[in-house]
Parts: C-alpha cells; structure tokens; sequence
C-alpha cells in the first residue's frame, strides 16, 4: 500500500532506470525489467489507486484521512470495477458520518449496483440505507432494506446489534 505520490515517484525512478541502462548499453532483460516494473506501478496506480489504504483509514475511524485519499482519485472510471465498488463504499461511509443522507444513497446504491462486494460490506450498505430510509421517515423503505441485510450471511456483532436496534425502533 504505497501513497500515489511514493508510487508516482518510483514510477519515474524506474522509468530513469530504463532510459540510464539503455544509454549504458546494459543488456535488454535489465532495461525490460524497469520498463516492466514501471509498467506494472503505472497500472495499479490507475486500477487500484489509493483504495486500500483508504478502506484502512476507514477500518481505523480515520475518516478525514480517507476523505483525502477519496478525493485524490481524479478518475473513478478507471478503477477496476471491484475497486469503483469500494471506491463508492468508501464515499457512502465518509457520507453517512458526515450526515450527507442524499450522497450516502447514492454511493451506497453506486456499491451495490456493481455486485462485487463482500456480505459484511453489503450489510453495512443496507443498513445505512435503512438509517437513511428511517431519518427521511420512508419506513417501509427502511423494513426493506433491514429485510435484505437480514437475508445476508453476516457475522459482524456490531452491525447485529445496530440491526436489532433498528429493528426495534421500526417495529413499534
């Protein structure tokens, strides 16, 4: 999990590499081998960008940190599609704290729209939009939503109990 600006500059370093063992008249292997390698950072900082490192932060409650490194992403599209899936999971959860209920839907239903997600992170998704569902008083949106979380093989003790709360709630 390197930073972009750490990946960027072994990109460039690698590329130096290359071009410093072509004009040495190193053997070709030596200068593929930057070439590859540079090749291979280049991609991922475009097919991965900085999402894991941003799920980190999130996993750490570090959500200013994680909102930077969303907003570093300057083209989502192209993110792998697993990756856009976490990349609107990550800004459904950085909404959701910052109680921006339109943009949580939003990239909530963006994340589940690509299908590629775990239960756990499903789950999470539903129920932020059961909360939400709640707090615009749409209950029945909200049953809805519980019911497909429900339906989901979770093991997370906290999202349980967050559930049964709402549930409670709902029900009376």
């Amino acid at each position: 999990m390197l930073s972009p600006k750490i990946r960027l500059f072994l990109i460039v370093l690698f590329f130096i590499g290359a071009l410093a063992a072509a004009i040495q008249q190193l053997d070709a292997y030596i200068v593929f081998a930057f070439l590859a390698t540079a090749t291979i950072l280049l991609l991922g900082h475009f097919r991965h960008g900085p999402i894991l490192k941003v799920l980190l932060c999130l996993r750490r409650g570090n959500v200013n940190q994680a909102e930077l490194l969303l907003n570093a992403v300057k083209r989502p599209q192209w993110l792998s599609k697993r990756y856009q899936a976490y990349y609107h999971f990550a800004l459904a959860l950085v909404a959701a704290h910052q109680q921006d209920v339109e943009s949580a839907a939003h990239h909530s239903e963006a994340a589940l729209a690509f299908n590629l997600l775990h239960d756990k992170e499903v789950g999470i998704l539903y129920y932020n939009q059961a909360r939400v569902a709640y707090e615009q008083k749409s209950f029945e949106k909200a049953k809805q939503h519980l019911v497909a979380l429900k339906s989901l093989k979770v093991d997370d003790l906290h999202l349980k109990q967050r559930v049964e709360e709402l549930d409670k709630v709902l029900s009376v």
